[in-house]
């Protein structure tokens, strides 16, 4: 990969460039790693999703007039990912649908949930993460809210705390001057310092907006999105709750993600929030509409749900208390919805 600072001029280079080529370097790295330890059907179908996600978004950059001195080193890791991709379509080839069918529910889920404020994102996204905990699966679940709702819904106390001092480094080039530090991979990031939420979830959030320059939330958002992209490893689920609205998936920090949630409730706005947010899911990932806290209203018109969670009172009280909703009402109908969710999504049946 340092052959793609060669054929960058370095006096065309502004640290937005720099920043860029170094974030190439980690990407080739990750996926040459997973290449490395590709020994078998997982293996390849782990490369094959990492090098689609990366493609996916590398494709949004190649137009950026920010990166003008990188342009020849974007093209460049295009087609690495792509003879990465022609190489798992190989692999996967020979060992045939058999083995490549057995394997996949192994890969693990990448998800993230979106909608309107107060349709029940981090509801869905808290419960489904302790509900695939609790089936024996590694699930890390990501914050890209400023708020501390997701901590709460797991079950943890509200935390203003993002990425610590030691995950993140300042890089003029980064947006908001933060990013990623280096020597760790992804995984690692994960394990070494995420909080451990109740049934072995591991949780991260941006951190608080507490105070006027917003520090810890600008110092996580480029380690979270560098993070979630790269977290090639199979066999973990990675579930992220993005901000309400629109902004944060119009600027695709649910790139990482194979499936996408939009959670919309009964409302009329909820509803026309939905329809904006589908059409930024983008291709190459399933769009999944949740209907959420619906009682005896009809569906919306165009937004046909694949999934129904019903109107819970129980669950709208723990909300109300701040209370963990799988810990205040395990056997309410909502979570018997998000749990037969989460089987689908073992199963790989969640269809948009």
């Amino acid at each position: 990969m340092d052959t793609m600072a060669t054929v960058v001029d370095a006096g065309e280079r502004t640290p937005r460039d720099d920043w860029a080529l170094e974030t190439l370097a980690r990407r080739q790295a990750v996926v040459d790693d997973l290449e490395a330890r590709a020994g078998d059907a997982l293996g390849w179908l782990a490369v094959e999703r990492q090098a689609n996600s990366y493609l996916r978004h590398l494709a949004t950059w190649l137009p950026a007039r920010a990166f003008k001195g990188a342009q020849a080193a974007m093209e460049t890791q295009r087609a690495a990912m792509e003879a990465a991709l022609d190489r798992a379509h190989r692999e996967l080839a020979a060992l045939g649908p058999e083995a490549v069918d057995e394997a996949r529910p192994g890969l693990g889920i990448r998800l993230a949930v979106i909608g309107k404020g107060g349709a029940g994102k981090t509801v869905l996204s808290s419960t489904l993460a302790r509900l695939l905990a609790r089936r024996d699966r590694k699930v890390f679940a990501a914050d890209l809210d400023t708020n501390p709702g997701l901590a709460i819904s797991l079950g943890l106390p509200p935390t203003e705390a993002g990425f610590p001092p030691d995950a993140v480094v300042e890089h003029p080039g980064a947006a908001y001057g933060w990013h990623l530090a280096g020597g760790f991979t992804p995984v690692e990031v994960v394990e070494r310092f995420a909080t451990r939420a109740p049934d072995g979830v591991h949780f991260l959030g941006l951190g608080k907006i507490g105070t006027s320059d917003k520090l810890a939330a600008k110092q996580s958002v480029v380690a979270m999105i560098h993070l979630l992209l790269g977290f090639g490893e199979p066999g973990w689920d990675v579930i992220a709750d993005l901000e309400a609205g629109p902004t944060t998936p119009f600027e695709r920090y649910h790139a990482f993600a194979d499936d996408v949630a939009v959670v919309v409730g009964p409302a009329w706005r909820s509803a026309m929030t939905a329809r904006r947010l589908l059409p930024m899911v983008g291709e190459g990932r399933n769009a999944i509409v949740v209907a959420n806290r619906f009682r005896d209203e009809p569906d919306h018109p165009g937004l046909a749900p694949a999934v129904r969670i019903p109107f819970d009172p129980d669950l709208a009280e723990a909300e109300r208390q701040g209370l963990s909703p799988l810990d205040a009402c395990p056997d309410s109908p909502a979570i018997a919805a998000i749990a037969a969710l989460a089987d689908r999504f073992v199963a790989q049946e969640v269809r948009a």
